[in-house]
């Protein structure tokens, strides 16, 4: 089920009731075209609000996972947050218990490859590929996905630019699980530490990032510019 957000789908299913939708897709329960997951926080709806076509990749995808507390908090608690990160893991772990091969699409300097060591490192019988796209094109990534039997393939380019490759992509497959991940790749290869527990349970993931990357100050302003919106609405409905 999702709601919208300034024009952003949001699921607000529960992680659990995602996970059993996403795995009995694989089993070959329900659809058989492409299963696409989004992950929209605050900074993607705001370019949302700009780039249309944007928007239209976000609200043509099966889940939109809501990944950023300035959601839940917009949305006045009727989400609950789901890290991407989180749920990437939790899908890597669904596809150890199958023996389903996964995919990883991008990542920097090698980053992607990294990071699957580590995830192989942790589940020594996963199977799974990584590459850059950079490096070749999506009619051979399209054939890698068929040749292997990938059934999952995550992408982490940076949005838009992954939600634009996984839309490319996905014509060319059946029966894949599609999800962006951001950054993902960086904190699973080590390259990016993660916040402290209490720092993600605040929501400042965002903030410790920054510390990490102060380069990134410029994409935080839509943070500033999420919450002047919301806050705007509020006081709109309260009139």
């Amino acid at each position: 089920m999702k709601k919208q957000l300034f024009g952003v789908n949001i699921t607000i299913d529960s992680k659990n009731d995602i996970l059993s939708e996403v795995e009995n897709y694989l089993l070959g329960k329900s659809k058989k075209s492409p299963f696409v997951i989004v992950t929209p926080n605050p900074e993607q709806v705001m370019l949302a609000q700009h780039d249309k076509e944007f928007l239209k990749l976000l609200n043509k995808a099966d889940v939109a996972l809501p990944d950023g507390v300035g959601l839940v908090w917009a949305m006045k608690g009727i989400v609950s947050r789901i890290p991407g990160v989180d749920f990437m893991s939790d899908l890597v772990r669904m596809a150890n218990k199958n023996s389903w091969e996964i995919g990883l699409v991008g990542g920097w300097n090698g980053v992607g490859k990294k990071a699957l060591a580590e995830l192989q490192t942790s589940y020594a019988n996963l199977k799974g590929w990584a590459m850059e796209p950079e490096k070749t094109s999506v009619e051979k990534l399209a054939k890698q996905i068929i040749d292997s039997n990938t059934k999952i393939v995550f992408v982490g380019l940076g949005a838009p630019k992954q939600e634009e490759y996984i839309d490319v992509l996905k014509k060319q497959c059946k029966q894949v699980v599609f999800m962006s991940v951001g950054g993902a790749f960086d904190m699973i290869a080590g390259g990016v530490k993660r916040a402290p527990l209490w720092m993600q349970k605040l929501g400042l993931e965002w903030l410790y990032r920054l510390f990490q990357e102060p380069w990134r100050w410029k994409r935080q302003v839509a943070i500033i510019e999420f919450l002047f919106l919301v806050i705007k609405e509020r006081f709109l409905h309260t009139k």
